[in-house]
């Protein structure tokens, strides 16, 4: 028996990418899974994949009130919350910082860092009521580091990466842990959609394994930093980027 049977686990973004692969994978372990998604026919057909134990809900996670009805529903249907995971994000247009449009840098900060507040708002009584839990938030490399003409999504990982450590701090006394990820190159839909192949093709040339991620390698670490396992384990973030961030290779291999 996996120490997350009986559990109930929300996350948001659960429609495909490392979302879908992490709800998969608590599914497995015999969580109760809330697949959160925007995407209704998405969500739905994870959750048909989870099977038993799994809850498709539309929302959209830029939305306070749609956010604590969200975990409203989680509780209504489970009776608990154990483990949020803060995975939806957005890779928004991409335009030098004088170029971008403020609208669109406003519903990319929107979506990739106030979705984390209100959601892990909503989320701490209901943790608290378990007697404890896990908060786990997808932050990203590009939250350590720069990049060129994504401005508004860096700056909204960098944040999120301050926020999980000021939750950590506030909540730690209630047994509460609050971590983050910071993924490199994932294949998803958001950086297939995202980026020209001659950008995928640069990134997997600077990528030391030389290849991108699965979603469910990423879905690893997020069950690992979710359990038991992990216990004094919080305010951290924690890279998963095939070395991306290591440093320069200076010759070919």
């Amino acid at each position: 028996m996996s120490e997350f049977t009986g559990k109930t686990v929300i996350v948001t973004g659960a429609g495909s990418g490392i979302g879908r692969g992490s709800a998969l994978a608590f599914g497995r372990e015999g969580a109760n899974v809330v697949v959160a998604d925007i995407n209704e026919e998405n969500a739905a057909r994870v959750a048909a994949e989870i099977g038993a134990g799994a809850l498709a809900f539309k929302v959209d996670v830029g939305v306070e009130e749609q956010c604590r009805a969200l975990v409203a529903a989680t509780v209504k249907k489970f009776g608990r919350l154990d483990v949020l995971f803060n995975n939806a994000g957005i890779g928004g247009r991409r335009a030098k910082i004088g170029d971008m449009p403020t609208k669109e840098w406003l519903k990319v900060i929107n979506i990739n860092l106030n979705s984390l507040f209100y959601c892990t708002k909503a989320a701490i009584p209901e943790l608290k009521k378990a007697g404890g839990g896990a908060i786990i938030n997808t932050a990203s490399v590009d939250g350590l580091i720069g990049m060129s003409t994504i401005s508004h999504y860096v700056s909204a990982k960098h944040a999120v990466i301050g926020l999980t450590k000021s939750c950590a701090l506030e909540y730690a006394a209630d047994n509460i842990r609050c971590l983050a990820i910071c993924p490199g190159y994932v294949d998803t839909p958001m950086v297939s959609d995202g980026f020209a192949k001659a950008e995928t093709d640069l990134i997997t040339m600077m990528t030391p394994v030389g290849r991108p991620a699965d979603p469910a390698e990423i879905a690893n670490l997020v069950l690992f930093l979710a359990s038991d396992k992990a216990s004094f384990m919080t305010g951290s973030f924690h890279q998963v980027d095939g070395g991306i961030l290591a440093g320069f290779r200076m010759h070919a291999d």
